[in-house]
């Protein structure tokens, strides 16, 4: 597949992608498989974050391919046999910090927690120490300072969040060092909201609500319909969360149990059953099916 052809492709599936997990590792796995053409399909993820018509719910979910994308990447390319190594590592990595800021423009924290989640996992996955920073996410009520505290008494905004050119960190860090000033400004954003506007005690309509057909909605503030999305992206996202939970990481050299041996020993641990306790087990699954067949929307 030639450059061109291949940057169609992965734009496509940029354009359309959600926080499933079936569509996070089919992108990831389009750019690994096109490896050579990284310097095509690598720019394209900074197009979709600089493209100021994306919805803030994609720009999260891209963050979240990032994640998914580093950390095929890397188990891929750590095999012995691989013919890959290690493509968008480096440009990824090299590129987190103004990525995380387009992901959290200005002073919309909406995509905090999912960032702060997707962010850790990369660190995890490049073998980067971050408790610090977590244990900081973690402690946001003592995060104001005294000065602060008292710009919130007199309704002044919190300063933009802006990269440090001149900082010589890793760019993981750096990310992690804009993660928790990001963290920060929400705290302080949300602070001086609930001093200096008090909350609506009246009945609202959805128009009122979601400033529709008005102009009073900012560019980057959620419609209801996107709002919606978000919880059920949300949910997808949680939901991945928890799928490498059962993983167990094993040493090196450890040498687990082989199927002649789980067949010889554990399988035939145990006796084979009576006919009355067979007779009760099946009485019991059957039961179980028929609360399980009572619970689907059409009928069984």
């Amino acid at each position: 597949m030639d450059s061109f052809e291949a940057n169609t492709q992965f734009n496509q599936l940029l354009r359309s992608i959600n926080p499933s997990v079936q569509s996070l590792k089919k992108t990831a796995h389009f750019a690994i498989k096109n490896w050579e053409n990284e310097d095509y399909l690598f720019p394209s993820i900074l197009d979709i974050l600089n493209d100021i018509h994306v919805e803030l719910n994609t720009k999260s979910t891209i963050f979240q391919l990032i994640d998914v994308l580093i950390n095929e990447s890397f188990t891929i390319s750590a095999h012995k046999d691989s013919a890959y190594s290690y493509p968008y590592i480096n440009n990824l990595k090299s590129a987190l910090p103004q990525i995380l800021l387009k992901v959290l423009p200005g002073h919309n924290n909406y995509n905090l927690y999912n960032v702060f989640n997707s962010l850790r996992n990369i660190s995890k996955t490049l073998k980067i120490d971050t408790s610090e920073y977590e244990q900081q996410w973690n402690l946001s009520s003592e995060m104001l300072s005294k000065e602060e505290m008292e710009n919130i008494d007199l309704n002044l905004p919190y300063p933009e969040v802006v990269l440090d050119d001149a900082s010589s960190n890793d760019p993981v860090v750096q990310a992690w060092e804009l993660l928790i000033k990001k963290r920060k400004q929400s705290f302080y954003d949300r602070l001086r909201l609930l001093k200096h506007q008090p909350p609506k005690t009246e009945d609202l309509s959805e128009d009122e609500m979601f400033y529709v057909n008005t102009k009073e909605r900012a560019h980057n503030q959620l419609t209801k319909k996107q709002i919606l999305l978000r919880m059920e992206d949300d949910r997808e996202t949680h939901k991945r969360s928890k799928e490498s939970l059962w993983v167990v990481e094993r040493p090196k050299n450890s040498v687990g149990v082989t199927e002649e041996e789980f067949m010889g020993f554990y399988w035939n641990k145990f006796d084979k059953l009576s006919k009355e306790d067979e007779k009760a087990l099946f009485e019991t699954l059957e039961g179980y099916n028929e609360v399980v067949a009572g619970s689907y929307k059409d009928v069984q």
